[in-house]
């Protein structure tokens, strides 16, 4: 029997099989999905070895993220494997063996988002242009997550630069839902949406600038936490805004993000923004994970701010939400619908901050572009993101009073929906992250430009599935006061524990399932990947966009086994 196939057998026994969904739910919706307290417990209990669990996840890679037999697009969640995966994994069992847990995540699969620093694999923001790209050492965040004993598997495909809300780049051109892959995963966190969605690992990080860590969240049926600026460290991560930016974790449940955020969330003498004095970081956001958590707070159903109708028009999603929000009354909460935020007005500073910072970070290394305009040069950029980076070059700006009013006027629009929360009472605002459930070519609307103005914190829970076939998550969106991050936990963990609506996709086996997986080899996965990009003639100084469709898709059924559609 192969080692994969002892780990899933000797899972299932720990776990025993464990249902997940609420009755009602399919058989493949009851199959167990892996925590990081299940993999603590099976290693533990001498079930499992660490090398077991991330054989397992790295086979599941392998074999479902570009699925020749299932006849749907491929999902193109995982960009690269971590050449060095097996052997963290092995210290972490020589480490368990002589002084017990390295920390609270201990063996716990983590895909980072391609925009995260790695000091053993590359870095490319989903970009040809940055092949090659290889940072000097880890993110703050992720140092922080391998010392709390995290198995960085990977790296996940990304919008390019992280520069748009539908997931799509030149490196693979798009990234598809773990639901339904013939719809757009939702950018710019796509590929760690997709990942964790279809569990290819435990825990993945995000990004959200506008959307990006909630959007996906969202469209996966996950948790997704978008802190407060200044909570994490930016450090080593590719910007787009750093005033905006915000690192957070994606996973499954509303535990494994908090465990998360734990442990990235810190002081860092590299990122100003975490030094602010008014910060207020718990030793642990643990505690505030009570299962009552809904009872006695008061929650505002935003309605509308500024012009935008928070609710959009779509009758599925308008519906899901009814529910959950009729749900957290159920829970104890005290509703107050609706709240109407008049004088709100959404501000953005991407397209002024976007040169000078990507300039600064590509300059602290040997990167393989010096400077914006050396990426946009050579012309391997999706066409789409290379116009929006020639209007960051046209638009840039960190410098003239114009830009420093805008600053001024994002901090004055969080006074005002402060004060307004105060005024009603309310501990935190609730509406849909997107208003529609995931399309074929993107999304359509969201309300990301709320908690990106105000750089206040949000946490996206899974909040139901539409009637389509197949049935596509729509999340609820969870929003606080700056800092208030505590509050925002007790609320989502109380309905997540009080309705349990994740379910995973139906076109994935669980993971505890004797498939017979073959385990993988890292090298030639990767070579595949690169594959991809220049088996159909995309030579180093081709462009991308110069390439019709067919051309990839012709591409991927040679060297991945992806039939034509």
């Amino acid at each position: 029997m192969r080692p994969t196939t002892i780990a899933l057998a000797v899972l299932a026994s720990v776990l025993g099989g464990r249902p997940l969904a609420p009755s009602g739910a399919t058989a493949a919706d009851t199959l167990p999905e892996l925590t990081v307290d299940a993999i603590r417990a099976g290693i533990a209990a001498r079930k499992f070895t660490c090398e077991q669990v991330t054989e397992m996840h790295l086979a599941r890679i392998y074999r479902y993220d570009v699925d020749p037999t299932s006849g749907e697009p491929p999902l193109n969640a995982v960009i690269t494997i971590n050449p060095h995966a097996r052997q963290i994994a092995r210290e972490l069992d020589a480490y368990y063996a002589k002084h017990g847990f390295k920390g609270p995540l201990h063996c716990a699969p983590l895909l980072l988002k391609d925009l995260y620093d790695t000091f053993d694999h590359t870095t490319t923001a989903g970009s040809l242009s940055m092949l090659g790209s290889q940072p000097p050492d880890d993110a703050f965040t992720v140092a922080r997550l391998r010392k709390a004993g995290a198995v960085v598997l990977g790296k996940t495909t990304m919008t390019e630069f992280a520069y748009f809300t539908a997931s799509f780049n030149s490196r693979t051109l798009r990234v598809g839902d773990s639901y339904d892959s013939r719809k757009d995963a939702g950018g710019s966190s796509g590929g760690t949406g997709s990942a964790i969605g279809a569990s290819f690992a435990v825990l993945g990080t995000g990004s959200d600038t506008c959307a990006s860590i909630r959007l996906p969240s969202s469209n996966h049926s996950l948790v997704g936490i978008r802190s407060s600026v200044g909570l994490v460290s930016q450090d080593g991560l590719v910007p787009l805004s750093h005033s905006q930016d915000v690192a957070g974790p994606m996973t499954r449940t509303v535990r494994d993000a908090v465990l998360m955020l734990d442990a990235m969330a810190g002081r860092d003498p590299a990122d100003a923004k975490t030094l602010d004095p008014q910060a207020k970081r718990p030793v642990s956001y643990v505690p505030f994970l009570r299962a009552n958590g809904l009872a006695g707070k008061r929650i505002g159903v935003l309605r509308s701010y500024g012009s935008t109708n928070a609710f959009g028009s779509d009758p599925q999603v308008i519906g899901i939400v009814e529910h959950a929000v009729a749900e957290m009354k159920k829970l104890g909460a005290t509703i107050v619908d609706p709240v109407v935020l008049p004088d709100f007005q959404s501000i953005s500073v991407i397209v002024q901050e976007f040169q000078p910072q990507i300039d600064e970070y590509l300059a602290s290394f040997d990167a393989p572009r010096k400077n914006l305009l050396e990426i946009i040069a050579s012309g391997r950029v999706h066409p789409v993101i290379q116009a929006l980076l020639v209007l960051s070059v046209a638009s840039a700006d960190t410098t003239s009073p114009s830009y420093f009013q805008k600053l001024a006027d994002r901090a004055a629009q969080r006074a005002y929906v402060e004060k307004q929360m105060n005024r009603l009472g309310l501990d935190a605002l609730v509406f849909p992250p997107v208003t529609a459930p995931p399309q074929e070519t993107g999304t359509s609307g969201s309300n990301c430009s709320f908690g990106s103005t105000t750089t206040g914190p949000s946490i996206v829970v899974p909040a139901g599935f539409t009637g389509d076939d197949p049935p596509l998550p729509v999340g609820i969106e969870i929003y606080g006061r700056k800092w208030d991050e505590p509050r925002l936990i007790e609320i989502a963990y109380g309905f997540e524990q009080g309705t349990h609506h994740r379910r995973p996709p139906r076109r994935f086996p669980s993971i505890l399932e004797d498939a017979g997986l073959p385990p993988m080899v890292i090298d030639e996965f990767n070579a595949r990947k690169r594959a991809v990009q220049t088996v159909a003639g995309l030579a180093a100084e081709q462009n991308p966009e110069d390439l019709p469709a067919e051309a990839y898709v012709d591409v991927l059924g040679d060297t991945l086994g992806v039939p034509s559609p």
